[in-house]
């Protein structure tokens, strides 16, 4: 790091905690703006083991967090966030990121949690309760979080216009889950056709496409999607099914090779993935590894906090695998 950053930099630190700098920290805060973000956790973690109490640690791991998730260790990233969540239960961004660190790996009852303990704290605002109904819908239960969950959204009559789409998607969701499907997909549909839509609505949308059998549309949806988001492990499972619906779009080899990534991103913790990478690897005729990565989702769906929303149909596939295996 150039010489002159580095004295620009402690400036700044200086002006916000009133301390000397960590130079540890000072050098992984420049690698992390520049994406080095190996080389930054290297220099994070060598300041948290001499500083743990310092003022900035909390930030520090905050940062640290981001590098190891984008290095691909996702549960040493939950940690550090777990850990600034309880030592900072006013921090916002902490609970949010360790929200969205739980929906990308297929956990969401935990993100619902997360959320839930957020608001407990007083951090009451739309983003917030959105994705705690967004996560407990994903979840499918149970009951009482989505009635507390719906108790927090109802009351909030007062959002921020950019808060709002997030809120109004998460009530779409609920009616589709309560019987008014076309209630609620007209209203995700409207939001994801929008130019400045965002992610979670054109996604979900997608998803509701693939489900009808729209695949042509489903595709132009989800490139749409991944132009903001292309590594994530939800859109790749979703076009990975787009491949398995029978007729012209039908390729059970790019399904395949979606659905790892998929796996790959959530390093192989999310049940939802590798139930959609079976259904893959069971339509390219390879039913040994089928079965196999089957069996590891119904693990993973077993160390689920609640329980994984498409258990029955996995067993119904692993059942129909052994058999198929056996004879």
């Amino acid at each position: 790091m150039k010489l002159t950053e580095t004295i620009k930099l402690s400036f700044k630190w200086w002006n916000t905690w009133h301390t000397l700098p960590v130079l540890a920290w000072v050098r992984a805060a420049a690698l992390y703006r520049t994406g080095h973000y190996q080389e930054a956790e290297r220099h994070y973690l060598s300041g948290l083991q001499k500083y743990t109490d310092h003022p900035a640690s909390l930030c520090a791991r905050l940062d640290l967090s981001y590098c190891l998730f984008k290095t691909g260790d996702l549960e040493e990233s939950e940690r550090h966030l777990r850990y600034v969540t309880t030592r900072a239960p006013e921090n916002r961004e902490a609970f949010m990121r360790l929200a969205r660190l739980q929906m990308w790996t297929g956990h969401a009852v935990e993100a619902a949690w997360t959320m839930r303990r957020a608001l407990q704290k007083g951090q009451l605002d739309s983003e917030i309760v959105a994705t705690f109904l967004l996560a407990v819908l994903d979840a499918e239960g149970p009951v009482y979080l989505l009635s507390e969950a719906m108790q927090y959204a109802q009351g909030l009559s007062d959002a921020a216009p950019e808060q709002c789409d997030r809120l109004k998607l998460a009530f779409a969701r609920f009616d589709i889950a309560h019987g008014e499907y076309e209630k609620g997909r007209a209203a995700i549909a409207e939001m994801a056709c929008r130019e400045n839509a965002i992610f979670e609505a054109i996604l979900y949308f997608s998803e509701i496409l693939v489900k009808e059998g729209k695949i042509a549309h489903a595709r132009r949806q989800l490139r749409r999607a991944m132009s903001a988001s292309a590594e994530h492990p939800r859109l790749l499972s979703v076009l990975a099914q787009s491949y398995l619906k029978s007729g012209p779009f039908y390729n059970p080899e790019f399904a395949r090779q979606h659905a790892t990534k998929a796996c790959q991103a959530t390093r192989w913790m999310s049940p939802r993935e590798m139930h959609v990478m079976a259904e893959a690897y069971f339509h390219t005729g390879d039913k040994i590894s089928a079965l196999l990565i089957a069996s590891r989702a119904k693990q993973a769906g077993n160390r689920l906090m609640g329980s994984y929303p498409e258990s029955r149909n996995l067993d119904q596939l692993i059942e129909s695998l052994s058999a198929g295996t056996q004879a």
